[in-house]
């Protein structure tokens, strides 16, 4: 892939995925054996265990909005500078924290890699004592 279509591919998914909670077309670029970081949880591994935990995380939260403020592609690796914006109406699935109502704003980086136009692996990392301080699970900084 190009560097032009791997962005056009991860617009797209991010638009497919968030926008329009279409997970099967989102899929489609998934490769069977790709891993997820986003430290500090544990790596999810396979494209279906990815697929039940994407899933939980569009139960968790409605009204999302993901806006890509940057993205960078050198060979078959892309970055990502990014902002979510959710309302927070079910459980979390990976820190089980009952639904607020609240909205938030979340934001992060992360790193996409693609073998033969298949995406492979990503690393995300993001502001999670901002989310959980906007949740009110930890008290805001003075």
């Amino acid at each position: 892939m190009t560097p032009e279509e791997i962005k056009s591919t991860l617009l797209k998914g991010i638009d497919d995925f968030w926008h329009k909670r279409d997970v099967d077309e989102y899929y489609r670029i998934v490769d069977e054996g790709f891993v997820f970081h986003r430290p500090p949880f544990p790596s999810v591994e396979g494209k279906q265990a990815n697929r039940q935990a994407d899933e939980a995380s569009l139960t968790a939260f409605s009204d999302i909005r993901c806006t890509v403020d940057e993205i960078i592609v050198e060979g078959e690796t892309a970055a990502a500078h990014w902002t979510w914006q959710a309302r927070h109406t079910g459980l979390t699935p990976a820190l089980g924290i009952p639904p607020t109502g609240k909205l938030v704003e979340f934001s992060g980086c992360s790193i996409y890699h693609f073998r033969a136009g298949r995406l492979v692996e990503t690393w995300e990392f993001g502001d999670y004592l901002g989310l959980l301080q906007q949740l009110g699970v930890i008290p805001a900084m003075a």
